[in-house]
C-alpha cells in the first residue's frame, strides 16, 4: 500500500502538499476541537470501562475485551484506505466541518449505546465452555464497544491524512486530550458513579457541535458536500441526545445504567441472604466500596472447630464486589475469645507480651481483634485504600495509616514485636493471576524482617490451595529472604500450621529451638502441623485429613533441596511455578507453567474448565485474537485497493509497527513499575497515562520545528534514555518510595518527562516527512494502532514470564528497528 515515489506521483505529491500547506488547520477549527474532545472522551471511556468490568466481571476479562475493542482506533485508518479507491478527493470531503460533526455525534450515540448493551447483555465468561451462546454475547460486546473507538480513530486519522503539514498540532491535540481523559475519572468518580459518568463523558464531544457556529468557508464547502447535514439539524440532534441522556440519568434507571457485581463475587452471594442490604456505597478511582449489614455475616478464617462460643456481629465492606474487609462489633470478650481459637493466633504465642504490633491489612479484618486479644500496648494498622482506612478508623477508634506498606516501611525506623499480614486473595481461584502485588516478594519479606525486634514474629495467613502452590512459594520466599539477611539455617525459623481451608506461616527472628507451644496449640485446637523444626511424617495430617500430607511432603522436599543446593532443579520439575517472587516479577497468584500444562491438566482432574479460569491463558487467547484482527485490518486495506494501483513498501509499514509497539511497551513498563510506588494499579495507570501522553503531546508539537533529517537523532536520543532507564529506574523508585505522598507524585511525573517528550517525536515526524499520500498516512495509522494493541497484550505475558524490566528491552528493540529503517531506508528516499 505504501508506495515508492515515481515521477508522476511526485507531481501529485507537490500538488497535494501545496494545496494543504496553504490551508491552515485552524481554518477548519472543528478538526482540532474534535480531535481533542474525542480523544479526551475516548480515553475516559476506556478507563471507566475498565472500572465497569472490574465490578461486573473480573480483571482478566476486562483486559480481554478492552484490548480487542481498542482495535476500533486502527479500523478508522482501514476504513479510509477502503474508500480511497472509490471516492476521489475523500480527504477533503470528509475533513470538512459537516462530516466531522456527524462522526462526533455518532461517537456519542455509540458510546452510550455500547455501555447500555454491555450492562444488559447476559455475558458470563465462565459459562463459555458450556454455552455456545456466550460466544455470541462476547462477539456482541466486542463489536459494540469497538464502535466509539472506531469513530474516534476515524476523526484522528482524517486529521493526519488531510493536514500533513500540521501533524504535530494534531498529535498534540490527540495526546493532550487523552491525558486529560486519563485524569477526568479520578476527579469525578468520588461524586458520580461509573455508569452515570460514562454517560456524562460521552456527551463532552457534543459541545463542539452544539456551541460552535460554522464560518463562511465551512458553510460554503458543506453545502456542496454529500457527506454533510444542515448545521442546525446536527445541533438539534445533539440537543436531543443530551436531553435523552439527562432523562436516563435523572430517572435513576438502575436497570440500564447501574453496574451490578458479578454473580460469582462475594458481594452478590452475600446479598442473597435475607435481611441483608447495602447501607453505604462510595465510588472513587480506586474502586467502588459497598458496606453491607446482615445478621448472617460470619467471617472467622482458620477458626478451630473446638470453639463453641458466639461470634461477634460483623459488617463487611467490599471493593468492586470482592476483597471483603470485615468490621467486628467491639463486644468485650466475644471477639477476643474467638481469636484465641484461630490458626494465626499461634504466632502470638511465640511473643506473649508484645508492646508494638504492625498490622498490614489487604482484605479480611480478623487481624485487628486478634491483635487486641494479645493485650498489646500499641497497634499500628496500615490500610492503603482510603475508604477502607476511614471505615476502620471510625469503627475501632484506632489510628490507621493510609499508605502503601512498602512506602511506610521505607520511612519508618520503628521495630515491632509482631508483624501480622492479612491477605486472603480473591473469592475465585485463578481470577487474580494478572494481579500485581508486592506484599510477598522476597524484597518485601526482607523489609518486614528488618523491622522486627530481636524476638519478633512475622505472621502470614492464606487460603490453602491444592495442588500445593502458594504455601510452597511463601516458604521458599521466606527462606531466601532470611538467607540474604545472614541466617545460617533459615528453615529453623519457620513454622506452618493448617486446617482444612487455610494455613498460617509463622517466622521467628530467632531460631525456633522449642516448638512445644506450637505443637500443644495445634493439638488442642485440632490443627495440623505442616512444617516446623524437628517435624516428622507421623506428626502431620491427623485432624483435617487429606489422602496424603501433600503440603508437608512438598515443603519437606523443598527444604531438603535447599540443604543440598538443588532448589533450582526442584522449581524446574514441579508442575506449577512456585519459585519465590521478586519486585521484578510480583505476581503472587500466577502459578501456570507452560512447559507442564499437560501435567497440570491431569492434576486438576482432566478438566479444561479449571484451566480456562486462569488469567494467563486469557493473555494467550487475547494475543491470538489480536494478531488475527491485526492481519485482517492490515490486509483488508491492501486487497481492497484496485490491483493496478496496489503497491506495498514494507519498511515504511515496519517503521510504524515498531514505533507503535515501542510506545506501548514504554507506557506499560512505567505503569507496572509505578504500582510499586503507589501500591495501586489504577493510580499508577492514571499517573503514567496523564504524564506520558501529555509530555509526548509536547514532543509532537515541538516536532513541527524539526527537520526530517533529525529523525534518526531523535530516535537515538530516545534509545539512550531508555537504556539509562533500564539501569536507573529501580534505584530511583526505591529512593522515591521514601518521600511523602505529594513528592512521590511529583517526582514520578518528572521521571516521565525525558522518555515521554522524546516518544512524541518519531510518529509525527514520520507522518509529516516520510509519507506522500493520504492513503499512506491512513495505513500508517492502522499499523501503529495494531502494533499498540499487540504490544500491550505481549507486555502482560513478558512481565508474567520474565519480569517487568524485560518489557523495556522490548521497547528498546522496537525503537532500534525504527532507527535502522529511518536511517537507512526512508531518509534515503527523501
Amino acid at each position: 500500500m505504501l508506495g515508492i515515489k515515481s515521477g508522476k506521483q511526485s507531481n501529485s505529491i507537490k500538488s497535494f502538499k501545496t494545496q494543504y500547506s496553504n490551508t491552515p488547520l485552524f481554518q477548519y477549527p472543528m478538526i482540532p476541537a474534535a480531535v481533542f474532545l474525542l480523544s479526551l472522551s475516548a480515553l475516559a471511556f476506556e478507563v471507566l470501562l475498565a472500572r465497569v468490568f472490574s465490578i461486573s466481571q473480573w480483571n482478566h476479562l476486562s483486559f480481554m475485551v478492552i484490548s480487542i475493542t481498542l482495535f476500533g482506533f486502527a479500523a478508522g485508518g482501514t476504513f479510509l484506505n477502503i474508500i480511497d479507491a472509490r471516492i476521489n478527493g475523500w480527504e477533503k470531503k470528509l475533513s470538512s466541518t459537516g462530516p466531522v460533526k456527524i462522526l462526533t455525534v455518532l461517537y456519542t450515540v455509540t458510546a452510550i449505546t455500547s455501555f447500555i448493551v454491555l450492562n444488559r447483555i447476559p455475558l458470563d465468561y465462565f459459562r463459555l465452555p458450556l454455552e455456545p451462546v456466550q460466544a455470541l454475547y462476547l462477539l456482541t460486546a466486542y463489536l459494540f464497544l469497538a464502535l466509539p473507538f472506531f469513530f474516534t480513530g476515524l476523526v484522528v486519522s482524517l486529521a493526519y491524512t488531510s493536514f500533513p503539514e500540521k501533524t504535530g498540532s494534531v498529535y498534540f491535540a490527540s495526546m493532550v486530550g487523552s491525558a486529560c481523559g486519563a485524569v477526568l475519572p479520578a476527579l469525578l468518580l468520588p461524586f458520580i458513579d461509573e455508569g452515570n459518568l460514562i454517560i456524562y463523558t460521552a456527551l463532552i464531544p457534543l459541545s463542539a457541535v452544539i456551541f460552535r457556529r460554522s464560518n463562511f468557508i465551512e458553510k460554503h464547502t458543506s453545502s456542496k458536500n454529500i457527506f454533510s447535514l444542515n448545521p442546525l439539524t446536527l445541533q438539534l440532534c445533539s440537543l436531543g441526545i443530551v436531553l435523552a441522556a439527562a432523562v436516563l440519568v435523572m430517572t435513576n434507571n438502575d436497570t440500564l445504567v447501574h453496574v451490578n457485581p458479578s454473580p460469582y463475587k462475594a458481594l452478590s452471594q452475600t446479598l442473597q441472604f435475607p435481611r441483608t442490604r447495602v447501607v453505604e456505597t462510595v465510588t472513587g478511582i480506586r474502586g467502588r466500596f459497598d458496606t453491607v449489614n446482615s445478621p448472617y455475616i460470619r467471617f472467622a478464617p482458620g477458626l478451630s472447630l473446638k470453639f463453641t462460643g458466639r461470634l461477634p456481629d460483623q459488617m463487611v465492606t467490599y471493593r468492586d464486589g470482592d476483597s471483603p474487609v470485615f468490621l467486628y462489633d467491639p463486644q468485650p470478650g466475644s471477639d477476643e475469645s474467638a481469636c484465641r481459637f484461630t490458626l494465626y493466633y499461634s504466632g502470638y504465642l511465640l511473643n506473649p507480651a508484645p508492646e508494638n504490633i504492625l498490622l498490614i491489612q489487604q482484605g479480611g479484618g480478623s487481624s485487628i481483634p486478634c491483635a487486641k486479644a494479645s493485650g498489646v500496648g500499641k497497634i499500628t494498622i496500615i490500610e492503603q485504600q482510603p475508604q477502607i482506612a476511614h471505615r476502620v478508623r471510625r469503627h475501632y477508634n484506632i489510628p490507621v495509616v493510609n499508605e502503601n506498606p512498602r512506602a511506610f516501611l521505607a520511612r519508618s525506623q520503628r521495630r515491632y514485636d509482631i508483624i501480622h499480614i492479612e491477605n486472603w486473595g480473591t473469592s475465585l481461584p485463578g481470577a487474580a493471576a494478572l494481579t500485581q502485588n508486592y506484599l510477598f516478594t522476597t524484597d518485601s519479606l526482607s523489609e518486614y524482617f528488618s523491622h522486627l525486634t530481636g524476638k519478633g514474629v512475622l505472621i502470614i495467613s492464606r487460603k490453602l490451595l491444592l495442588p500445593p502452590s502458594d504455601s510452597i512459594r511463601l516458604w521458599a520466599g521466606v527462606y531466601e529472604s532470611l538467607k540474604s539477611l545472614g541466617a545460617e539455617n533459615p528453615e529453623q525459623h519457620i513454622s506452618v500450621l493448617r486446617n482444612w481451608s487455610h494455613f498460617t506461616l509463622i517466622v521467628s527472628k530467632q531460631p525456633l529451638d522449642n516448638t512445644v507451644k506450637l505443637q500443644n496449640f495445634a493439638q488442642r485446637m485440632n490443627f495440623d502441623m505442616v512444617y516446623m523444626p524437628g517435624i516428622s511424617r507421623n506428626m502431620v495430617n491427623r485432624f483435617n485429613i487429606f489422602d496424603a500430607p501433600y503440603h508437608f511432603l512438598e515443603i519437606d522436599r523443598l527444604a531438603n533441596a535447599y540443604r543440598s543446593g538443588t532448589e533450582k532443579k526442584y522449581f524446574e520439575t514441579y508442575p506449577l511455578d512456585v519459585s519465590p517472587q521478586t519486585d521484578n516479577r510480583p505476581f503472587p497468584y500466577r502459578f501456570l507453567k507452560w512447559t507442564r500444562l499437560k501435567a497440570l491438566y491431569k492434576m486438576t482432574g482432566s478438566r479444561f474448565y479449571s484451566l480456562f479460569m486462569s488469567g494467563e491463558l486469557i493473555v494467550t487467547v487475547v494475543f491470538l485474537e489480536a494478531f488475527g484482527i491485526s492481519v485482517l485490518l492490515l490486509m483488508l486495506s491492501f486487497f481492497t485497493i484496485p490491483q493496478n494501483t496496489r503497491k506495498f513498501y514494507f519498511p515504511q509499514v515496519l517503521y510504524f509497527l515498531s514505533v507503535g509497539a515501542g510506545f506501548m511497551f514504554v507506557e506499560l513498563f512505567f505503569i507496572k513499575e509505578y504500582i510499586f510506588v503507589f501500591g495501586d494499579p489504577v493510580i499508577s495507570l492514571t499517573v503514567v497515562l496523564a504524564g506520558i501522553l501529555f509530555f509526548s503531546g509536547l514532543g509532537g508539537y515541538w516536532s513541527q520545528r524539526i527537520r526530517s533529517k533529525n529523525l534518526p537523532y531523535a530516535l537515538a536520543a530516545l534509545i539512550s534514555v531508555l537504556i539509562f532507564m533500564c539501569f536507573a529506574v529501580n534505584p530511583i523508585l526505591d529512593r522515591i518510595q521514601g518521600f511523602s505522598t505529594i513528592f512521590r507524585y511529583l517526582l514520578s511525573l518528572l521521571l516521565l518527562i525525558p522518555p515521554g517528550f522524546l516518544m512524541g517525536l518519531p510518529f509525527p515526524l514520520a507522518m509529516q516527512h516520510l509519507l506522500n499520500f493520504p492513503s499512506q498516512r491512513a495505513y500508517a495509522w492502522t499499523a501503529n494502532g495494531c502494533a499498540s494493541v499487540l504490544a500491550s497484550v505481549a507486555s502482560a505475558q513478558i512481565a508474567l514470564s520474565f519480569g517487568i524490566s524485560e518489557i523495556l528491552i522490548g521497547a528498546i528493540s522496537a525503537y532500534f528497528l525504527a532507527l535502522a529503517i529511518g536511517r537507512f531506508k526512508l531518509i534515503g528516499q527523501k
